[in-house]
């Protein structure tokens, strides 16, 4: 699905390249829910399946990006989103397989923490949240959120550090793995295992 750029992408552009050491390392255990259509270890962590639905940070087609949580109960949650929003019979569940990942990222742009930039006048948090992001990108429309993780991306942010839409206190994080420096790295824990139970496609 083809959106049309979001004008508020330039401002959030322009901005971004004004801040002042605008990001920050992060380390820790990340959690990811998974369909079992994607549930190989070679399609966990490689962001196909965001690139070509779209998501709060990403409008399809743009770029490579996945979505994890930093607790488990936030990813449960967020990876049950489409079914809220759809208002999908419970005999509409499907399994998903989840998975955690140790990670070190350089350069993530941090909209959790009070120091971070979700402070800013020009960054609207509350609305980036609110936002119908899916209306408005079946509107052909891309959100103001998705305009402002394309303008990370392209400022070379490796991560943003969000919180839930979903969860109060729930804290995401968002990866754009074609982006990730020679220092970051993500690990995939019990990969073995899932390599010995799920079949390889």
């Amino acid at each position: 699905m083809k959106v049309v750029p979001n004008p508020q992408y330039s401002v959030f552009l322009a901005e971004l390249k004004k801040v002042n050491r605008p990001f920050s390392e992060w380390r820790g255990l990340l959690f990811r829910a998974s369909p079992l259509a994607y549930g190989q270890t070679a399609k966990l962590l490689n962001g196909q399946g965001s690139f070509a639905l779209g998501g709060r940070w990403s409008a399809a087609g743009t770029f490579l990006t996945v979505n994890t949580s930093t607790d488990p109960g936030t990813c449960l949650a967020e990876s049950g989103a489409n079914f809220t929003y759809y208002n999908w019979a419970p005999s509409d569940v499907r399994p998903k397989i989840i998975v955690a990942v140790e990670a070190r990222f350089i350069k993530v742009i941090n909209l959790v923490s009070p120091r971070g930039l979700h402070a800013k006048p020009w960054l609207e948090l509350d609305e980036f949240m609110a936002e119908d992001w899916r209306k408005l990108n079946y509107a052909n429309q891309e959100a103001q959120s998705q305009a402002f993780g394309r303008a990370a991306h392209d400022v070379g942010a490796e991560a943003l550090l969000i919180p839930s839409a979903r969860v109060p206190g729930g804290v995401n994080l968002v990866y754009f793995p074609k982006s990730l420096m020679a220092r970051s790295r993500v690990e995939l824990l019990g990969e073995d295992d899932l390599n010995r139970w799920i079949r390889k496609k």
